[in-house]
């Protein structure tokens, strides 16, 4: 990680004094309030992270809400964007053959990801990965089959939970 990512994370970064239950439900030191994230941000984590990838690598980013919204449209670079919105339904094109990246700022247990996934792939789409900011799963998920996600996930930034 270079040092203007690592500024960013750091100021996103919230630090509690002892381990305390965060919106996730998850105990932890350090919580990660990636909604402070300005658009110019969003875009370089989304560099950091999916920047690698051929452009046709994927059509549509969808985003979950509400946290992976902001960050969808700068995982995207100039493709289409859907919100897979809290009731379920999606908002935006046509997910029918589509290949598709699902985004959301911070992954745990890749539960919320799995779900998207399946809705995806109801819909049609092709799911080809997925991105997030940062990735507290600890590398439970990688490229193999074996994987929860069955896909990459792909960050800007790892940090394992304590």
């Amino acid at each position: 990680m270079d040092e203007t990512t690592k500024a960013i994370i750091d100021r996103v970064s919230i630090r509690f004094p002892k381990p305390s239950r965060i919106p996730s439900g998850h105990i932890c030191s350090v919580f990660f309030d990636c909604f402070q994230l300005a658009p110019s941000e969003h875009a370089r984590l989304a560099a950091d992270a999916v920047g690698h990838l051929d452009h046709d690598a994927f059509d549509i980013a969808v985003g979950i809400a509400y946290s992976g919204i902001l960050y969808s449209a700068a995982v995207a670079g100039g493709r289409k964007v859907v919100i897979l919105q809290k009731d379920g339904k999606f908002f935006g094109p046509d997910l029918k053959g589509q290949k598709v990246v699902i985004v959301d700022d911070v992954v745990f247990s890749g539960k919320h990801l799995v779900e998207a996934a399946q809705k995806v792939e109801s819909e049609g789409g092709i799911v080809v990965g997925y991105a997030c900011i940062v990735d507290r799963s600890g590398g439970k998920f990688s490229v193999e089959d074996t994987s929860p996600l069955k896909k990459p996930l792909w960050s800007a930034f790892q940090n394992d939970m304590e």
